[in-house]
């Protein structure tokens, strides 16, 4: 019996079917220390054939039209390959008439190998590889658990998935080295051929509240958009898929981000650790923030959860910094874990405000120069790459 309610928000879920185990040891990495931190007592953490069952087929009764799995770590790939082989078999199992269902799947691509690459492209998964830019700037951060260097093992990967003909994208993490070479990490990767590419800004704490050293800050990150957004305006649009761009227009079309963290409204995109507890968002996976288990209670019991309205209550409250910003439909205060303090306080404030502000000061109008062409050639967004 179909169990989803019609006062659910649509949303997504991502799964870490082996927590935060990972074959690479990256410095600003954020969830790499989840499993000793959430479960020091628990020795493996591969999914259950339970959970991920039980998982399965809960998200697509929840989710009936149309059902995305998003899987993370860590590593997935660390789960290995019969793993994701039950992932589809169950899928196909329990997929309800006229649904669709799609895989994406987040990787640092060093264990990928041609079987890993025939499975995906045979069953339509997005990979998403993370790499950070030529070896100077990926190299920097990105080593494995000895200390090595990891770029030629990620661009290995990468070519194994563009040569076998797998649907992927890149994500680029901006940190304390790379940030301030946006036009060379951006050519880097178009002068390749890469044609959809993520810009993820570091903000990571230390354990008494100061934010690390390898993250990057306001003025770098404005001046990072501003020098990738000239070149892909000038050369790259309708070629190139920059995401942050893309939802840009997205809002102008739509009057809404298509992103999480620009939206109204963002306490729809939860996380499921291994063992099936359940959490409010990828940012938030803390025992404060954790909603309950699926195995002890069904998924949309709780998704009505009180706690998701309060850690939506962190973007719906605004800081008052926001209220008359000329530029709120384009930022709505931004994510929540970037802000100082991370609470409802009134008086607080995204620590990336001012990158916000120089970008859209400088850009808006090309943006909306570009809609309107949109508009007027009767070209969907979707349809911009």
């Amino acid at each position: 019996m179909n169990r989803r309610l019609n006062n659910i928000y649509p949303f997504t879920i991502i799964a870490k079917p082996v927590s935060g185990i990972c074959n690479l040891n990256c410095k600003y990495c954020y969830y790499v220390s989840k499993p000793k931190e959430l479960y020091p007592q628990v020795k493996s953490f591969l999914m259950t054939d339970e959970t991920l069952s039980s998982f399965i087929k809960q998200y697509i009764e929840a989710m009936p039209k149309y059902c995305s799995f998003h899987w993370q770590g860590g590593e997935p790939l660390l789960a290995g390959k019969d793993f994701f082989k039950k992932v589809v078999s169950l899928q196909n199992t329990y997929r309800l008439p006229n649904q669709i269902i799609m895989n994406a799947l987040q990787t640092n691509g060093t264990l990928l190998d041609e079987e890993w690459c025939n499975f995906f492209r045979e069953n339509h998964f997005l990979i998403g590889i993370s790499i950070d830019g030529a070896p100077q700037w990926h190299d920097y951060y990105r080593k494995d658990r000895n200390g090595n260097n990891t770029f030629y093992q990620t661009w290995a990967g990468l070519e194994l998935l563009n040569k076998t003909g797998v649907d992927f994208n890149v994500l680029v993490t901006l940190n304390n080295r790379n940030i301030s070479h946006g036009g060379n990490i951006y050519r880097y990767f178009t002068n390749r051929n890469i044609r959809h590419l993520q810009f993820i800004p570091i903000v990571e704490r230390t354990k008494d509240g100061r934010i690390a050293d390898f993250s990057c800050n306001a003025e770098q990150y404005g001046k990072f958009l501003l020098e990738t957004f000239e070149i892909w305006f000038n050369r790259d649009i309708g070629k190139v898929s920059v995401r942050f761009f893309d939802n840009v227009i997205h809002t102008i079309l739509y009057g809404q981000s298509e992103m999480c963290c620009y939206a109204r409204r963002c306490a729809n995109a939860f996380v499921l650790e291994f063992n099936g507890d359940l959490y409010v968002c990828d940012h938030f996976v803390f025992p404060e923030w954790k909603i309950g288990n699926i195995l002890e209670t069904p998924l949309v019991e709780l998704l009505q959860s009180p706690k998701i309205e309060e850690f939506a209550k962190l973007k719906t409250e605004l800081p008052n910094v926001c209220k008359d910003c000329e530029f709120l439909n384009y930022c709505w205060s931004g994510c929540p874990k970037h802000h100082i303090p991370s609470d409802t306080s009134a008086k607080r404030v995204n620590y990336l405000c001012q990158s916000y502000k120089m970008f859209f000061s400088k850009s808006l109008d090309k943006f909306e120069v570009l809609a309107r062409h949109l508009i007027s050639s009767g070209v969907s967004n979707n349809l911009i790459t």
